[in-house]
């Protein structure tokens, strides 16, 4: 990215997101959550690289068809668990109407508003390519991408090619991520596995978040610093 758009290493502020110092604060407000308090979050990003404005049929079909899986909403009544479900604001019109043939006690549709509350607390989150993979990466909770219209034949014609190039990238390995899914089964597959082992992470999981060690150094306080001093 710094390349492609011309920056400098030295003009690249190198720290982890300030937004993190959030999560110190509730730490012990986490401590203390009831144990039958386990939750899951959805949020998929919005599709600003559609030529036609128009998103793929097939990206709510199987984002609908993941919100109402008869498997996984079996195991999620029987360990009493929550599902928060929320949709980018630039979105929220085209879905609206969609919503209304859900009718899932355990589902709970939340603002954008809502969402760093929601995610303070997770135990699982399933996106696509949001950055808000790396707040549960830096939590070390364990996460699903699924990319609803991956597999879409009408991507290369539809989608920019910046969106489709993110595609290929993710399909050739390019992202070092684990538990990437194009296949609604195979994603439903991986999230049942979370949900019946308790949420822990698994190996996979446990080595990558290593490598990557996303840690607080106080982000806050280091690009204050940094702008004061530019």
């Amino acid at each position: 990215m710094a390349e492609k758009y011309g920056w400098k290493d030295e003009n690249i502020i190198k720290l982890n997101l300030p937004k993190w110092d959030k999560f110190l604060n509730n730490e012990k407000q986490s401590l203390y959550r009831s144990i039958k308090s386990k939750s899951i979050f959805l949020m998929f990003t919005w599709r600003k690289m559609v030529k036609n404005k128009l998103i793929s049929p097939q990206y709510w079909k199987n984002i609908l068809q993941l919100l109402d899986n008869i498997s996984m909403n079996q195991e999620v009544r029987k360990k009493n668990i929550t599902i928060y479900f929320t949709i980018h604001h630039k979105m929220n019109e085209e879905f609206n109407n969609i919503l209304n043939i859900l009718n899932k006690t355990n589902i709970h549709f939340i603002s954008e508003t809502q969402i760093f509350d929601c995610l303070k607390n997770i135990d699982l989150l399933i996106t696509d390519f949001s950055s808000i993979l790396f707040e549960t990466i830096y939590r070390k909770k364990p996460y699903v991408i699924f990319i609803p219209d991956g597999n879409d034949i009408r991507i290369k014609f539809d989608y920019t090619i910046d969106y489709y190039e993110i595609i290929n990238s993710f399909k050739n390995g390019k992202f070092h991520f684990e538990n990437i899914y194009f296949n609604l089964d195979e994603a439903i597959e991986q999230i049942n596995f979370y949900i019946k082992n308790d949420f822990k992470l698994d190996n996979r999981l446990k080595i990558l978040y290593k490598e990557l060690n996303l840690k607080h150094d106080n982000n806050t306080s280091k690009f204050i610093e940094y702008l004061s001093n530019s």
